[in-house]
Parts: C-alpha cells; structure tokens; sequence
C-alpha cells in the first residue's frame, strides 16, 4: 500500500513537470552528476580488469589442483573442467573491455 501510493504520487509529479522545468515544485532534489565517456569508461574498466584477475587466479588454483591430482581422474577432470571455464571468463572480460573501450570511443 505504501510502495504503491508512493509510485502514483511519483509519477503525478512527473506527469506534470516537463522535462527541463525550472518550476520549483518539479524538484526533485537529486544531485546533478555529470558523468562522462571517460567515467564510464574507467568503471567498467575497473570491473573488468577485477574480472579477469579473478579469472586468472581461478585459473592458477586450477592449475595447481590439475598439478597435484596425480591420478584421481575425477580431480583432474573437475580441474579441466575449471581451467576451461576459467579461460572462458578471461575470454569474455576481456572481450568486453574491448567492446567498451570501441564503442565510447566512437561516440
């Protein structure tokens, strides 16, 4: 009950303001933030270069798992089964970085 009051009291406040009012009872008192193609850019490289550490440590622990498995094929077989998906999310953070940095830098 209270959500949905408060949904309809936001959207007849929306409603009525159009966009760019400097009608003081249109404000929302929500900080300006002006983030650019360089801040979006350095976050999302942030987060994919903490993706593809994880991902190389998760290859190094597979790695050592495959090393130490000596001959119980079930150990190995899970540790192959890691590297590979490992490589994988190395594959796709990385991807992605690329695809990001192309695109805003195009804009």
């Amino acid at each position: 009950m209270i959500v949905r009051n408060a949904l309809l009291f936001a959207q007849e406040k929306v409603a009525n303001c159009p966009l760019g009012s400097d009608n003081p009872s249109c404000a929302v008192n929500l900080p300006k933030v002006g983030a650019g193609d360089t801040q979006i850019t350095t976050v999302l490289q942030i987060v994919f270069a903490v993706a593809a550490g994880v991902a190389l440590i998760s290859i190094m622990i597979a790695a050592l798992n495959y090393v130490t498995a000596f001959s119980d094929q079930d150990k190995i077989a899970r540790s192959r089964r890691n590297i590979i998906y490992s490589l994988l999310g190395l594959l796709i953070a990385l991807s992605a970085e690329a695809i990001i940095v192309t695109v805003v830098g195009r804009l």
